[in-house]
Protein backbone atom coordinates (compact mmCIF):
# COMPACT_ATOMS: atom_id res chain seq x y z
CA UNK A 1 0.00 0.00 0.00
CA UNK A 2 1.52 3.27 -0.90
CA UNK A 3 0.32 6.56 1.04
CA UNK A 4 0.31 9.88 0.06
CA UNK A 5 0.92 12.83 2.76
CA UNK A 6 -2.77 13.92 3.54
CA UNK A 7 -1.52 17.64 3.72
CA UNK A 8 -0.38 17.06 -0.13
CA UNK A 9 -3.71 15.68 -0.52
CA UNK A 10 -6.02 18.47 0.75
CA UNK A 11 -3.68 21.07 -1.25
CA UNK A 12 -4.49 19.40 -4.21
CA UNK A 13 -8.54 18.99 -2.78
CA UNK A 14 -8.04 23.14 -2.17
CA UNK A 15 -6.62 24.23 -5.18
CA UNK A 16 -9.26 22.65 -7.45
CA UNK A 17 -11.58 24.56 -4.88
CA UNK A 18 -10.25 27.86 -5.14
CA UNK A 19 -8.88 27.72 -8.60
CA UNK A 20 -12.15 26.09 -10.47
CA UNK A 21 -14.97 26.04 -8.08
CA UNK A 22 -15.27 22.58 -7.40
CA UNK A 23 -16.94 21.56 -3.80
CA UNK A 24 -17.57 18.11 -4.52
CA UNK A 25 -14.76 15.22 -4.50
CA UNK A 26 -14.93 11.44 -4.62
CA UNK A 27 -11.72 9.57 -3.18
CA UNK A 28 -10.96 6.94 -5.15
CA UNK A 29 -9.27 4.80 -3.15
CA UNK A 30 -10.22 1.36 -2.93
CA UNK A 31 -11.15 1.71 0.97
CA UNK A 32 -10.93 5.48 2.04
CA UNK A 33 -10.36 4.64 6.03
CA UNK A 34 -7.90 2.37 6.14
CA UNK A 35 -4.79 2.47 7.85
CA UNK A 36 -7.59 4.53 10.12
CA UNK A 37 -4.78 6.93 11.78
CA UNK A 38 -3.96 8.29 8.09
CA UNK A 39 -7.81 8.73 7.23
CA UNK A 40 -8.56 10.71 9.71
CA UNK A 41 -5.57 12.81 9.62
CA UNK A 42 -6.75 13.94 6.33
CA UNK A 43 -10.35 14.64 7.75
CA UNK A 44 -8.49 16.50 10.64
CA UNK A 45 -6.57 18.51 7.75
CA UNK A 46 -9.73 19.35 6.10
CA UNK A 47 -11.22 20.88 9.10
CA UNK A 48 -8.17 22.62 9.98
CA UNK A 49 -8.61 24.72 6.88
CA UNK A 50 -12.02 25.11 6.97
CA UNK A 51 -12.88 23.59 3.28
CA UNK A 52 -15.83 24.54 2.79
CA UNK A 53 -16.19 20.56 0.53
CA UNK A 54 -18.19 17.80 0.06
CA UNK A 55 -16.70 14.37 -0.47
CA UNK A 56 -17.48 10.63 -1.05
CA UNK A 57 -15.72 7.26 -1.15
CA UNK A 58 -15.61 3.56 -0.03
CA UNK A 59 -15.59 2.57 3.38
CA UNK A 60 -14.09 -0.58 4.64
CA UNK A 61 -16.81 -1.87 7.44
CA UNK A 62 -14.57 -3.55 10.01
CA UNK A 63 -12.96 -0.20 10.61
CA UNK A 64 -15.32 2.03 10.75
CA UNK A 65 -16.01 3.39 14.20
CA UNK A 66 -18.39 5.93 15.31
CA UNK A 67 -15.85 8.65 16.19
CA UNK A 68 -14.35 8.40 13.00
CA UNK A 69 -17.41 8.42 11.23
CA UNK A 70 -18.35 11.76 13.33
CA UNK A 71 -14.82 13.36 12.26
CA UNK A 72 -15.45 12.81 8.21
CA UNK A 73 -18.82 14.18 8.12
CA UNK A 74 -17.84 17.32 10.12
CA UNK A 75 -15.46 17.09 7.38
CA UNK A 76 -17.60 17.04 4.91
CA UNK A 77 -17.99 13.29 4.08
CA UNK A 78 -22.01 12.81 2.34
CA UNK A 79 -21.90 9.49 0.74
CA UNK A 80 -20.57 6.17 1.99
CA UNK A 81 -19.92 3.36 -0.25
CA UNK A 82 -19.72 0.00 1.16
CA UNK A 83 -18.55 -3.15 -0.78
CA UNK A 84 -18.64 -5.89 1.59
CA UNK A 85 -19.82 -7.99 -1.62
CA UNK A 86 -21.58 -10.85 -0.06
CA UNK A 87 -24.75 -11.26 2.70
CA UNK A 88 -23.73 -15.24 3.39
CA UNK A 89 -20.92 -16.01 5.79
CA UNK A 90 -20.39 -18.77 2.85
CA UNK A 91 -20.09 -16.16 0.64
CA UNK A 92 -17.76 -13.79 2.93
CA UNK A 93 -15.23 -16.58 3.36
CA UNK A 94 -15.20 -17.47 -0.48
CA UNK A 95 -14.08 -13.72 -1.56
CA UNK A 96 -12.21 -14.08 1.71
CA UNK A 97 -13.14 -10.47 2.63
CA UNK A 98 -12.11 -11.12 6.32
CA UNK A 99 -15.62 -9.68 6.88
CA UNK A 100 -18.40 -10.95 9.45
CA UNK A 101 -22.24 -9.99 8.92
CA UNK A 102 -21.72 -8.37 12.40
CA UNK A 103 -19.75 -5.91 10.69
CA UNK A 104 -21.47 -5.33 8.26
CA UNK A 105 -24.93 -4.51 10.44
CA UNK A 106 -22.38 -2.58 13.00
CA UNK A 107 -21.22 -0.42 9.98
CA UNK A 108 -24.97 0.06 8.89
CA UNK A 109 -26.17 1.01 12.26
CA UNK A 110 -23.14 4.14 12.76
CA UNK A 111 -24.18 5.55 9.29
CA UNK A 112 -27.97 5.19 10.29
CA UNK A 113 -26.78 7.27 13.63
CA UNK A 114 -24.99 10.23 11.39
CA UNK A 115 -28.03 10.11 8.59
CA UNK A 116 -25.41 10.13 6.31
CA UNK A 117 -26.20 8.82 2.67
CA UNK A 118 -25.41 4.83 2.15
CA UNK A 119 -24.76 2.77 -0.46
CA UNK A 120 -24.23 -1.24 -0.56
CA UNK A 121 -22.69 -3.17 -3.04
CA UNK A 122 -23.52 -7.18 -2.95
CA UNK A 123 -22.54 -9.65 -5.33
CA UNK A 124 -25.41 -12.66 -5.83
CA UNK A 125 -25.47 -16.45 -6.39
CA UNK A 126 -21.61 -16.87 -6.10
CA UNK A 127 -20.03 -20.31 -6.05
CA UNK A 128 -21.18 -22.79 -3.60
CA UNK A 129 -24.62 -21.52 -2.23
CA UNK A 130 -27.42 -22.99 -2.00
CA UNK A 131 -31.16 -22.26 -1.19
CA UNK A 132 -30.44 -22.55 2.64
CA UNK A 133 -28.10 -19.41 1.52
CA UNK A 134 -30.63 -17.21 -0.85
CA UNK A 135 -32.49 -17.64 1.99
CA UNK A 136 -29.69 -16.09 4.40
CA UNK A 137 -29.10 -13.72 2.19
CA UNK A 138 -32.90 -12.10 2.03
CA UNK A 139 -32.96 -12.35 5.63
CA UNK A 140 -29.45 -10.05 6.01
CA UNK A 141 -30.63 -7.76 3.78
CA UNK A 142 -34.21 -7.58 5.48
CA UNK A 143 -32.01 -6.72 8.51
CA UNK A 144 -30.18 -4.19 6.79
CA UNK A 145 -33.14 -2.75 5.50
CA UNK A 146 -34.43 -2.75 8.82
CA UNK A 147 -31.42 -0.50 10.30
CA UNK A 148 -31.57 2.17 7.62
CA UNK A 149 -35.83 2.55 6.96
CA UNK A 150 -36.64 5.11 10.23
CA UNK A 151 -33.44 7.31 9.35
CA UNK A 152 -34.06 7.03 4.94
CA UNK A 153 -30.53 7.10 4.64
CA UNK A 154 -30.16 4.56 2.40
CA UNK A 155 -29.63 5.61 -0.89
CA UNK A 156 -29.31 2.43 -2.98
CA UNK A 157 -28.49 -1.22 -2.61
CA UNK A 158 -26.67 -2.50 -5.62
CA UNK A 159 -26.54 -6.24 -6.40
CA UNK A 160 -24.22 -7.85 -8.97
CA UNK A 161 -22.69 -11.52 -10.08
CA UNK A 162 -19.09 -11.99 -9.44
CA UNK A 163 -16.89 -11.31 -12.56
CA UNK A 164 -14.25 -14.07 -13.29
CA UNK A 165 -10.98 -12.80 -14.24
CA UNK A 166 -8.21 -14.68 -15.23
CA UNK A 167 -6.09 -16.87 -12.83
CA UNK A 168 -7.74 -15.28 -10.33
CA UNK A 169 -7.96 -17.53 -7.26
CA UNK A 170 -11.50 -18.37 -7.41
CA UNK A 171 -11.64 -19.06 -11.50
CA UNK A 172 -8.75 -21.35 -10.53
CA UNK A 173 -11.18 -22.97 -8.05
CA UNK A 174 -14.15 -23.04 -10.65
CA UNK A 175 -11.62 -24.88 -13.11
CA UNK A 176 -10.44 -27.02 -10.69
CA UNK A 177 -14.01 -28.21 -9.90
CA UNK A 178 -15.65 -28.39 -13.02
CA UNK A 179 -17.96 -25.70 -12.49
CA UNK A 180 -15.96 -23.38 -15.55
CA UNK A 181 -15.39 -25.01 -19.06
CA UNK A 182 -11.55 -23.88 -19.65
CA UNK A 183 -12.78 -23.44 -22.99
CA UNK A 184 -14.05 -19.87 -22.18
CA UNK A 185 -12.41 -16.83 -22.95
CA UNK A 186 -11.88 -14.71 -19.77
CA UNK A 187 -10.64 -11.85 -21.68
CA UNK A 188 -14.65 -10.76 -22.05
CA UNK A 189 -16.30 -10.39 -19.54
CA UNK A 190 -17.85 -13.99 -17.39
CA UNK A 191 -19.71 -13.98 -14.87
CA UNK A 192 -20.85 -16.97 -12.67
CA UNK A 193 -24.61 -16.98 -12.34
CA UNK A 194 -25.88 -20.64 -12.62
CA UNK A 195 -29.37 -20.49 -14.04
CA UNK A 196 -31.05 -22.50 -11.50
CA UNK A 197 -30.28 -19.71 -8.79
CA UNK A 198 -30.51 -16.63 -10.85
CA UNK A 199 -33.38 -15.27 -9.76
CA UNK A 200 -32.39 -14.82 -6.70
CA UNK A 201 -30.61 -11.24 -7.83
CA UNK A 202 -33.71 -10.12 -8.97
CA UNK A 203 -36.33 -11.09 -5.75
CA UNK A 204 -33.37 -9.01 -3.76
CA UNK A 205 -34.23 -6.05 -5.94
CA UNK A 206 -37.77 -6.69 -5.14
CA UNK A 207 -37.07 -6.54 -1.86
CA UNK A 208 -35.17 -3.01 -1.96
CA UNK A 209 -37.99 -1.41 -4.50
CA UNK A 210 -40.56 -2.58 -1.91
CA UNK A 211 -38.75 -1.22 1.02
CA UNK A 212 -38.58 2.41 -0.92
CA UNK A 213 -35.17 2.30 -1.22
CA UNK A 214 -34.49 3.68 -5.00
CA UNK A 215 -37.24 6.17 -4.29
CA UNK A 216 -34.17 7.78 -2.70
CA UNK A 217 -32.34 8.01 -6.61
CA UNK A 218 -35.40 9.88 -8.02
CA UNK A 219 -37.43 7.12 -9.03
CA UNK A 220 -40.78 5.34 -7.25
CA UNK A 221 -41.30 1.62 -6.71
CA UNK A 222 -44.33 2.46 -9.96
CA UNK A 223 -41.64 3.79 -12.35
CA UNK A 224 -42.91 7.35 -12.31
CA UNK A 225 -40.32 10.27 -12.12
CA UNK A 226 -40.18 11.53 -8.50
CA UNK A 227 -41.28 15.48 -7.84
CA UNK A 228 -38.90 15.61 -4.96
Amino acid sequence: MRLRSPAKIVDEVERLNREHGLSLFHFTDSVVNRPTDHFETLCQEILRRKLTINWTGFFREDTLTEQSTDLAVRAGLIAVYFSADALTDHGLKVLNKQLSKDDVLRSARITAANGVLTMCHFLINLPGETRAHASEARDMLHRILDVHDPVGNLGAVIFNNVRLYPDALLTRKLLKTGLLDPRIDLLYPVYYNPIESAHVLHELEACCHAAGVFSRLGLTTRGEANPS
